[in-house]
């Protein structure tokens, strides 16, 4: 990303200039990956982190292109990533399986279930079909055109607010989980995290150095509340299979994998709360800067 900021600062003026270069990049991106005929995990993986990051963009340019128009936009961007989600999470589980069945001796329950989850990832892989991709890449395309053709005079208007924005739902989100650390409170936490994360890597160049702290932050933090959002998907899926002589009750391999994972999740809980500290400590308003 800092790469991209770099490239538009060369003949960009204003942030709402760069965050508009940055946008018509990742889309590019985006677009080039599906228009390959082989699509490898990694790249799958890649097209959505870049369709976040679209969207984190987007956020940064709605006072440009006009709130309802930033809704249709946002909204189209994550219904175009929404075919991709089963493939990432049946290797996210997958990946995650691995490591923990790494850690204990293997019986006929981790077998049994890994060749499940790998049975899986194969179905996920084939009902991602071409048709799909071809309809997102034309919405893609056409946000793309609309980002292209924005007059420079809506450009150069300046929004001092949306870091600070995003700053407070980060901030929201994180206090919502603080009081009920749901698993649904937490994702949230972690999507409005890397909404900031994203928004930061665009402005930095424009900003105080105490940004870059920031971002370091939120990226680390965002790294930890997605390992714990992954262990929950594997958490519910283990005990959606562990039944009859599969039950904890009844397997001591199961019971010591949910504990495992229990014990795994409230470590990077802790972590999460901790560097939450850090970086929500100070005032929304230092962002409007």
């Amino acid at each position: 990303m800092e790469r991209i900021v770099a490239g538009a600062l060369a003949f960009a003026d204003t942030p709402a200039q760069v965050a508009r270069e940055a946008l018509l990049d990742q889309l590019d991106k985006v677009l080039g990956q599906i228009a390959k005929r082989r699509r490898s995990d990694a790249a799958i993986h890649g097209v959505r982190k870049e369709l976040k990051r679209a969207r984190a963009t987007l956020r940064l340019l709605r006072e440009h292109i006009g709130v309802v128009e930033y809704r249709r936009d946002n909204a189209l961007i994550r219904d175009a990533a929404r075919p991709l989600t089963p493939v990432r999470d049946a290797k996210v589980l997958l990946d995650s399986f691995k490591v923990l069945a790494e850690e204990s001796p293997r019986g006929r329950f981790s077998r049994h279930f890994r060749a499940l989850l790998e049975d899986r990832r194969r179905a996920a892989a084939r009902r991602l079909s071409s048709a799909e991709l071809a309809a997102a890449a034309r919405v893609l395309s056409s946000i793309r055109r609309r980002a292209a053709s924005l007059p420079g005079s809506r450009l150069s208007q300046t929004d001092d607010g949306a870091l600070k924005r995003a700053y407070k739902r980060g901030r929201e989100a994180h206090a919502s989980a603080k009081r009920r650390a749901t698993d649904e409170s937490l994702h949230e936490w972690r999507k409005q995290t890397k909404y900031f994360e994203n928004q930061l890597e665009i402005v930095l160049p424009f900003g105080p150095k105490f940004l870059r702290k920031s971002h370091r932050r939120a990226k680390r933090l965002a790294d930890i509340l997605g390992d714990d959002h992954d262990l929950a998907l594997l958490a519910e899926q283990i005990l959606l299979h562990a039944k009859g002589e599969y039950a904890p009750s009844q397997d001591s391999e199961v019971e010591d994998m949910i504990v495992r994972v229990a014990r795994w999740r409230k470590q990077l809980q802790a972590q999460a709360f901790r560097l939450a500290r850090r970086l929500y400590s100070g005032r929304a308003r230092r962002y409007q800067r």
